[in-house]
């Protein structure tokens, strides 16, 4: 006979799995009445639902597990943060569950019911959640750090990626070397993606601080339907596009990946060159910037350090009310894939 679940559990009594979970371990300052308690006791007896820790016979209710949630393993940069995070987590005696979602908002649910149902010790989320209130629940009673974007508005420990600042020292860089047409390239995404938009913000303000008009920028977004693309093909076909245009001199990928796909595009050409008439760039300094010829120019935000972070943050939470937002601070990485503009001599300003 298959055993009982909390999921399980939870249908039977007509309440969340959180609740299920307050209740069968009796977390205190949490208000629940003595009917909503009285059902979910029924429902586990009627289940013989054991819960996990116990079925193990452990003395503490420590699973030594930790999920960690990333939105693709098609971007080299979430495989390099999963090997930061495993390899020391490894060294702590802990495992780590990956959970991958793909970009869908079903299946990262069911990652968090499995979070719940294995009793995890805490939750790392590399992406902003799309399910915001489910996770704020399942934070108070496994501790959970977002390494991700800062919002005021997210009541979750976060260690921010800032975005923002990262689109602003890209930004600013090319209209130092004299760029006054920039293309901005996204690949396609459905769901939540707050990284990119704080990127795109701090880009919009360093044109503001300029001086220079919106026009400046143009954002060229995949379209939908083409999400079954890869990343670097994104930035591969929209450049196709932008090759046919004579305005466009410097082009910023949405993130390492696209801006691949856009130099490879161009290297491919016939009459365009990297960085004579074209400046290239990305975000998050993954292993193929390097490996390009040119190199590509970049922003490292996320450092081995900043993982352990966030593994520390899990690990010593101590279910304070207080919430902590930490900042990290961006490195422009300037390579071979940037230039001044075509007809200028400008020189790079030091940011």
């Amino acid at each position: 006979m298959k055993r009982a679940t909390s999921k399980d559990v939870a249908k039977l009594a007509g309440v969340s799995q959180t609740t299920v979970s307050f209740v069968m371990n009796n977390t205190p300052n949490v208000s629940l009445s003595e009917e909503t308690r009285k059902k979910v006791l029924d429902a586990a007896n009627q289940l013989q639902y054991i819960p996990n820790s116990f079925a193990r016979g452990l003395k503490t209710s420590q699973s030594k597990l930790l999920g960690v949630f990333l939105p693709t393993m098609d971007n080299p940069y979430y495989p390099m943060l999963m090997q930061y995070i495993e390899k020391y987590t490894a060294r702590l005696g802990y495992s780590v569950i990956l959970c991958c979602t793909y970009r869908n908002p079903e299946r990262e649910k069911t990652y968090l019911d499995l979070c719940e149902e294995k009793h995890m010790d805490g939750v790392i989320y590399l992406f902003t959640p799309n399910w915001m209130k489910r996770v704020v629940q399942l934070s108070h009673t496994i501790p959970v750090v977002l390494l991700s974007e800062k919002s005021d508005d997210i009541p979750l420990n976060t260690i921010s990626l800032n975005g923002f600042r990262c689109g602003y020292l890209v930004a600013k860089y090319l209209l130092d070397l004299g760029h006054k047409s920039i293309a901005f390239l996204m690949s396609s995404v459905s769901s939540v993606s707050l990284t990119r938009t704080k990127r795109l913000e701090g880009i919009r303000s360093a044109i503001r601080d300029a001086g220079l008009p919106p026009e400046t920028l143009q954002v060229f977004t995949a379209p939908l339907g083409d999400s079954g693309q890869s990343e670097a093909e994104a930035g591969y076909s929209i450049m196709e596009q932008l090759l046919k245009r004579k305005d466009i001199t410097a082009v910023i990928g949405v993130n390492d990946l696209v801006a691949f796909g856009a130099l490879s595009c161009v290297l491919n050409s016939e009459d365009k060159r990297v960085p004579q008439d074209v400046s290239i760039c990305g975000f998050d300094n993954i292993y193929l910037t390097t490996m390009t010829r040119p190199k590509i120019t970049t922003v490292s935000y996320c450092t081995e350090a900043l993982c352990e972070l966030a593994v520390d943050m899990v690990l010593k939470a101590t279910g304070d009310s207080d919430v902590l937002k930490l900042a990290s601070e961006p490195q422009l990485i300037v390579r071979e894939s940037t230039g001044p503009a075509p007809g200028t001599s400008s020189q790079c300003v030091s940011s």
